[in-house]
């Protein structure tokens, strides 16, 4: 199996569904033998488009690496739940702080009635929202929490998560206005090893693509590393392949050149330029 594994947001498309360029692509990608599969920090509601949308047949992975799940009944493949009692601890640092808050359950999220933005995202998505948190609690079953607002904020609050929850919990950033507070050991990179290792026969081949902190574990695992123009600087300083921006449908780039590439490999000394 040849392998192509893609983060969604600002790698794969810029919106709630591919463009049609990169599905095109997508499709010449699946009609040699390679097979695509999602690892994003949104839950399996929010991603169907998208996976549907590229043609992937596999499990997708989602919740940042919380889980592993089939797209076609919903089911966890493969997942960590995070200790409810250990969520409220997080939740109860960052109550206080100007930012929204997200809880993920099973499918579910959870927030303030305070927290609009992501009340309306959700409900928008078809997604069951509870928004009476009213004081700094956890549901029993939680997966992951997020916390969303201004860079500097998220950035501020990163620095008292980490120096809180060190070994406990992994605080990582999935975009300049996202903080991901994960179960420890969690990471995308960490979900698609554990998947593999139920394979009979590995891939051949697994090339990734992504944008940001989340994406660096699963970068580092590929044998081909790619990452949009804009992506942050640590994330382009691993990838082996820099293609356009989501905006400018560059993960059609990147299927294009793996094309080229298979019918001539050879090593990836210096990145490759896209753009």
């Amino acid at each position: 199996m040849k392998l192509l594994v893609t983060d969604i947001d600002e790698t794969l498309s810029r919106g709630e569904s591919p463009s049609p360029e990169v599905v095109e692509a997508c499709a010449r990608l699946r009609g040699t033998g390679w097979r695509l599969m999602v690892a994003t920090g949104r839950i399996l509601a929010t991603s169907l488009s998208h996976i549907k949308g590229i043609g992937s047949d596999l499990p997708a992975i989602v919740y940042d690496g919380g889980r592993v799940m089939d797209p076609r009944t919903g089911k966890a493949l493969i997942e960590t739940p995070m200790d409810p009692l250990l969520a409220a601890e997080i939740v109860e640092e960052a109550w206080n702080c100007p930012v929204e808050l997200q809880i993920f359950g099973d499918e579910t999220a959870f927030c303030r009635s305070s927290d609009a933005l992501t009340r309306n995202f959700f409900k928008a998505s078809g997604v069951p929202v509870d928004d009476s948190m009213s004081r700094p609690s956890s549901p029993q079953t939680v997966y992951r929490v997020i916390f969303f607002g201004a860079p500097a904020e998220i950035t501020a609050l990163r620095g008292r998560l980490a120096e809180r929850f060190a070994g406990r919990a992994e605080i990582v950033r999935a975009g300049d206005r996202f903080l991901d507070v994960l179960p420890p050991g969690v990471s995308k990179g960490a979900a698609l090893g554990a998947w593999i290792d139920t394979l009979e026969k590995g891939p051949s081949i697994v090339a990734a693509a992504g944008d940001h902190h989340n994406d660096l574990e699963l970068l580092a695992l590929a044998h081909i590393a790619a990452a949009p123009e804009d992506a942050d600087d640590e994330v382009l300083k691993m990838a082996g392949v820099i293609m356009p921006s989501a905006d400018r449908h560059g993960f059609s780039a990147l299927a294009d050149w793996l094309l080229e590439w298979e019918r001539d490999p050879c090593e990836i000394t210096a990145p490759v330029v896209l753009l």
